[in-house]
């Protein structure tokens, strides 16, 4: 809280909450008046990030408590990778359609 507040003071416009426990982000964000923005910290701050490539799914080991997928992309493009590669193999890609 302390270096939340000295950051304001000394000219901070806005503050990033990363994991931080849900309510002392809460607190913090009360307690400031400049924008307190949240990774994982809770939805009692001023504004929230998640990540575009986490929320689509194109990363897929990466499981932390904060992170809802919206979207599979991570199967989807491997799916498509492995069906080009095997149309490239087969002599399918490109085809007659495909070339000038």
């Amino acid at each position: 809280m302390e270096e939340a507040l000295m950051l304001e003071r000394i000219g901070c416009f806005a503050l990033v909450l990363e994991k931080v426990p849900a309510k002392l982000a809460k607190k913090v964000a009360d307690a400031l008046t400049i924008p307190v923005i949240g990774i994982g910290a809770g939805n009692g701050v001023d504004g929230q990030v998640l990540v575009t490539h986490d929320m689509i799914g194109m990363t897929h080991e990466f499981h932390p408590r904060f992170l809802r997928r919206y979207l599979d992309l991570y199967n989807e493009m491997t799916g498509a990778f492995q069906t080009y590669s095997e149309d490239v193999k087969r002599g399918d890609f490109p085809n007659d359609k495909e070339q000038y």
